[in-house]
């Protein structure tokens, strides 16, 4: 499917690398070092477009080990599902709850095995580990709490697209001013709309009166690194052509200006954070000092 932004970023990079010629370098092997480069920006970019808040509310089926105790005891904990474009945690805390003004952060990591053993000496009552997929915090939540987590993510792919489905179609808005989809042709995927209201297939629009039918393609999904910083991912991905044509100068030569624009937006970032006020930081030695 065509995505405009992406494509013109994978001539771009064609461009770039000076082989025009695509049995040199195939578009396969620019997406895929486009795709590497992305990768590793998330590895180490720890900037404000890369960050994300999510809430859980919590059900009886989160709360898990002993659950007789009113979830005070060391062995009573609540499990949820981490993000799954999850890279990094900055925090997890509680919402405040509606009888009380007060966020409980979870301040000290646990490993897994300090964690579930009701006897390790743990520096703070509020702890938490992550396992597998899953957060686990103790101690146990009450049903109905609400858990905060702010992380850093991944972005959506380089060239993805809106699924073209009635939740993406806006209501009261005309066809062609859509702001997640684009009117398309015969081939491409059909809405039915029933007395203006969008329906994934026929049979669910029929029962609401008379079906027309409207041909749609996705618009290409918001990417911070493709829309706004084009240069840092043709950076990394000229890096691995480099490896992928055994030219090590090129590789060399990309790979500095990559790694000089990620020290170069990190302490930007720095800089944002430490403008404007005395900076506190509370460091927790675990008991060493």
């Amino acid at each position: 499917m065509p995505t405009a932004l992406y494509d013109a970023l994978v001539a771009k990079t064609r461009d770039w690398s000076n082989k025009p010629e695509a049995n040199t370098i195939p578009d396969s092997v620019i997406q895929d070092c486009l795709k590497y480069s992305a990768d590793e920006c998330y590895r180490v970019l720890r900037i404000p477009p890369l960050e994300a808040t999510v809430t859980y509310t919590v059900t009886a089926g989160d709360n898990l080990g002993d659950n007789g105790t009113g979830g005070t005891s060391e062995v009573a904990y609540t499990a949820f599902a981490i993000p799954s474009d999850l890279t990094q945690f900055v925090y997890v805390r509680t919402l405040a709850a509606t009888n009380s003004n007060v966020s409980i952060v979870f301040d000290e990591i646990a490993d897994s095995r300090t964690f579930f053993d009701a006897y390790a000496e743990k520096y703070s009552r509020y702890n938490w580990m992550w396992q597998g997929e899953k957060l686990f915090v103790h101690p146990q939540l009450a049903v109905g709490d609400v858990l905060e987590i702010h992380y850093y993510r991944r972005l959506p792919a380089l060239d993805a697209v809106y699924a073209v489905d009635p939740v993406n179609y806006v209501v009261g808005v005309s066809d062609s001013l859509q702001p997640y989809l684009t009117v398309g042709t015969a081939v491409d995927t059909a809405l039915y709309f029933a007395l203006g209201i969008p329906y994934a297939t026929n049979a669910e629009a029929v029962a609401f009166g008379a079906v027309t039918v409207v041909y749609f393609v996705g618009k290409e999904v918001p990417n911070w690194l493709r829309d706004s910083n084009e240069r840092l991912l043709m950076w990394g991905a000229m890096q691995h052509l480099g490896a992928y044509l055994f030219d090590n100068s090129m590789e060399q030569r990309y790979e500095k200006r990559f790694i000089e624009s990620v020290q170069a937006l990190n302490k930007e970032e720095k800089w944002r954070k430490a403008s404007g006020g005395n900076v506190q930081i509370n460091i927790n030695t675990g008991g060493l000092i």
